[in-house]
Parts: structure tokens; sequence; C-alpha cells
């Protein structure tokens, strides 16, 4: 005579299918071989963390808030008001894209993850930001929804194969996994490789990026609205290139949503 299942047995069977328990078991074995640290500082945290932060430095993550300013992002003096309003430097004149939105000041360990992440293909220091973007109050997924296109600000060949991937490409799959559909990498095609940025004053930087991107003949831009996608936001000088680029081919909107603000 058979006897029943246990009611434990039952519900292990149905919470916890083998799938499941495989994955555990080898977190469990790579967290005792490779003790999980803390993606900003380096110090040893508690088993199972992936990529997380330790205590002090996700203390030391700050997020942007209002008042921002309402076109490009950037940060403002609270003494002005709590209310978002525009820059001075968007008063002045008007950036090619019509909104620009960042997620964390570019401080560490923000900063460390991103460069982690960039230039030497850290996948912990990845999921860790992918991480920090969800737990994030601003809600990026309303830009996506609202878009017909997510296109991830171009490297060069050349530099694409040097570096093994596309930063932002990987961030916007990242981040916009819901609308997984509309990212177009293959829209904008960057056409000269230019020197890095990195050490260049606002006005070289302008100069560096004049006529480097392109659109894609193959890819119609004319009518749509378009999420730009980069990691960091310093001067705004690669996503308004980008956005000249896409309105010149009569693009409808051009929103920028980066990572980082410097």
């Amino acid at each position: 005579m058979k006897t029943a299942p246990s009611k434990t047995t039952e519900l292990e069977r149905k919470y916890s299918p083998p799938a499941q328990r495989l994955d555990r078991c080898k977190t469990a074995l790579l967290d005792l071989l490779f003790p999980p640290r803390c993606g900003g500082c380096g110090i040893a945290v508690g088993t199972g963390s992936g990529g997380r932060l330790c205590e002090q430095c996700s203390t030391e993550v700050s997020y942007l808030g209002s008042p921002i300013c309402t076109c490009c992002g950037a940060p403002l003096s609270a003494d002005g008001g709590s209310e978002d309003r525009f820059c001075r430097f968007c008063l002045a004149s008007r950036p090619a894209f019509d909104r620009a939105r960042s997620l964390l000041h570019y401080r560490p360990p923000v900063s460390r993850l991103l460069h982690r992440f960039k230039f030497q293909g850290d996948t912990a220091a990845g999921a860790c930001l992918s991480g920090l973007a969800a737990h994030g109050q601003f809600n990026q997924m309303s830009l996506a929804q609202g878009c017909e296109l997510i296109i991830p600000v171009p490297l060069h060949r050349s530099r694409l194969r040097a570096r093994g991937m596309n930063q932002s490409l990987v961030l916007a799959r990242l981040i916009f996994r819901s609308s997984a559909e509309k990212i177009r990498p293959s829209v904008l095609i960057r056409i000269k490789n230019t020197r890095s940025q990195t050490d260049l004053s606002g006005d070289e930087r302008r100069q560096n990026l004049r006529g480097v991107f392109a659109v894609n003949p193959k890819q119609a831009v004319a009518g749509r609205r378009i999420l730009l996608v980069d990691d960091v936001f310093t001067t705004g000088t690669t996503v308004d290139e980008c956005a000249k680029t896409l309105k010149k081919q009569r693009a409808a909107e051009i929103l920028v949503w980066t990572l980082a603000r410097a």
C-alpha cells in the first residue's frame, strides 16, 4: 500500500523545482569558492549578495532628485525653491534633445562601479548598477513606454573591438528589459573614431564630436519618439550630437536617459 506524500514533500516539489534548487546550490558553491565582496570598496559581504554593496557604500550612493532642470535634468540649488525649472544654460541655448534625465550622481561608489563595468567588463559591477537602478525612485520605465525606439549611444567599431562591449547597449538591455523589442543598436552609427572625451573641455568636446554620428539609411526615424541611452552625462555633448543627427532625419522627439550624471 502506497503512503501519501507528506505535505512538506508536496510543498518542496511545488515551490522548489529542480532547476531552482540547482541554482541555489550553484550560488552557494560559488559563494564558498569566491566569497562575495562589495562592488564599491571590495570588502567581504554576506553570501548570496552577488554584486551588492556593503552598508557603508550603500549610504554613499546618491540619487538625483528635485530641483532639477526641466530640460537637461541638471541638479539645481534648492535656494531657488524645490520646484523643477530651467537652468540658465538651457534658457540661454536649448539643446537638440527635448529632455534628459539621469538617475545617480557620478561619484563613488557609482563612479568606481561604472569604470569597472565600462573598461574591465566587470559583470558583477553591471549587476550592481542594475540593482541600484531598480531601487531608484525615478521611474525610467515611463520614458521607455512613451518611446517607439530605444537607441544606445554607439561606439566606433575599433573601440568596440578593443573594449569587447558597448556599455550603453548593455545598460539599455539591463535597465529596459521590459521594452527589449524597442532597443535598436543599429539605428545610429559612429562613423569616426575620435579621441576620448575624458580630458577635453566643453568646446573641445563639441569639436571632437562634430559629424561623428550618422543614421543607418536602412532604419527609419522620421516621426519617431526616441529614447537615447548612455552611461554618464558629463557636459551632454555626446547625446546632444546624437540628437542633432536624429533630428536632421526628422525624428519627432528625443529623450535622453543616463545612469549617472557628473
